[in-house]
């Protein structure tokens, strides 16, 4: 069959015919969708959790072996930003649908979780980039405080220190966008699309 048979046969169709869905086979693919992204979300969240704790160590142990509070600065931004990612899920865990809840139930609760990704990937800069900005100018000013040769060399220490962290700054935050723009916006135009058409 050539293209212009095919369209024929296309143009014959019936405009008003509805297409059927088996609606088992769609709630659980709605299902293994929404337990794959679960399982995404759950090893970065435990990738970040795990470096946040490792750092928290570690700038606790230099801030005790080197005598520098700013260090513990350090260790308490680390903790924070590691405690918030904790506290989110848990409370994200609480919105989960149940496996024995309906499809619409099942897209809402998927869409949500899309939703709220999106929401913590907008907003990075004030809830996991601004506490360790804070800590890292406060240890930056201090280490330039305190240098035995203050002045020019100690500022552009501290200029070059900050147009460093700006830069790897701007770079995750560029990385969080694109993964919104990427992956969880389509996800979410997806959720919303299916969710729509069942509730003509």
């Amino acid at each position: 069959m050539n293209f212009e048979e095919l369209q024929k046969a296309w143009q014959c169709q019936d405009p008003g015919a509805k297409v059927l869905i088996n609606a088992d086979g769609l709630l659980n693919e709605v299902r293994r969708n929404q337990r794959q992204f679960r399982m995404t979300i759950f090893w970065r969240d435990v990738r970040e959790v795990g470096v946040a704790f490792l750092l928290t160590v570690l700038f606790l142990y230099l801030g005790m072996r080197h005598h520098d509070w700013t260090d513990a600065v350090l260790a308490l931004a680390c903790f924070g930003v590691g405690t918030f990612m904790v506290v989110d899920r848990l409370l994200q865990r609480s919105k989960q649908p149940a496996s024995s809840d309906s499809l619409k139930t099942c897209i809402e609760g998927s869409l949500l979780q899309v939703n709220h990704q999106i929401w913590l990937l907008k907003n990075v800069l004030w809830w996991y980039l601004m506490p360790f900005t804070v800590a890292l100018g406060i240890s930056i000013g201090h280490s330039a405080w305190r240098t035995s040769n203050p002045g020019f060399p100690a500022l552009m220490i501290g200029v070059i220190s900050a147009l460093f962290v700006a830069l790897v700054y701007w770079g995750i935050y560029r990385l969080n966008q694109y993964a919104v723009q990427k992956s969880l916006e389509p996800r979410r135009q997806g959720l919303e699309t299916l969710l729509a058409g069942l509730n003509q």
